[in-house]
């Protein structure tokens, strides 16, 4: 095969090669005007079982290809329990120590994703982020469930804009984040926290 031939395949291939579109970005913000998304931890202990819950839910997801990356973050202070005098506990620098770290936040990059966003078909995903607790920072695995929304006349209902549905599941093991607790709290106050959370993104939101 003469080289002049070859040169000839080649610059034919330039116009195809040129043509292929670049992958797109879709951003998805998270904060809801309305106050609507959670994120809920339980601690069940022998002697008691402490339910706590926010609504305040601050976030970025971009999804470039098969790929996510983002990072959520959500106000110490935020944080309820039905109680509070043990919501000031939570906060002070024995627990949650919101004076010096004032959010709890999680992150993460590159984040595989098994197949495209497509609209209405919830996508389940395992990986691992970065859980920045009481200003420690560690690398947690965790499993979302992410639905992409177009979108439509339902949909602007809940926000307008594209939106994205984030359900995720986590533990946080409380004294590798430096949170001890005293002998007198051990069977009232679970070692580990079990959390949940449900938040929407959309393409219209603003930070």
């Amino acid at each position: 095969m003469s080289p002049r031939f070859l040169a000839l395949v080649a610059l034919l291939s330039l116009p195809a090669l040129a043509a292929e579109p670049a992958a797109t970005t879709q951003a998805f913000v998270f904060n809801d005007p309305n106050s609507r998304d959670t994120v809920a931890f339980m601690l069940d202990a022998p002697l008691e079982v402490i339910n706590g819950l926010s609504n305040q839910v601050k976030g970025r997801v971009e999804v470039k290809g098969n790929k996510a990356s983002g990072k959520f973050q959500v106000p110490v202070k935020s944080i309820k329990t039905g109680n509070e005098t043990r919501d000031g506990h939570l906060q002070n620098d024995r627990w949650l120590d919101a004076a010096k770290s004032p959010d709890i936040t999680f992150e993460f990059a590159d984040l595989a994703l098994p197949a495209a966003l497509e609209p209405g078909k919830p996508l389940k995903v395992q990986g691992k982020g970065r859980f920045t607790v009481h200003g420690v920072t560690r690398e947690e695995p965790v499993e979302v469930t992410a639905t992409y929304f177009k979108e439509s006349a339902e949909t602007k209902n809940r926000a307008a804009g594209d939106l994205l549905r984030v359900r995720a599941k986590f533990q946080i093991p409380l004294e590798a984040y430096g949170i001890k607790r005293t002998e007198a709290l051990v069977l009232k106050v679970g070692e580990t926290a079990e959390v949940s959370v449900d938040a929407w993104g959309s393409t219209q939101f603003k930070l």
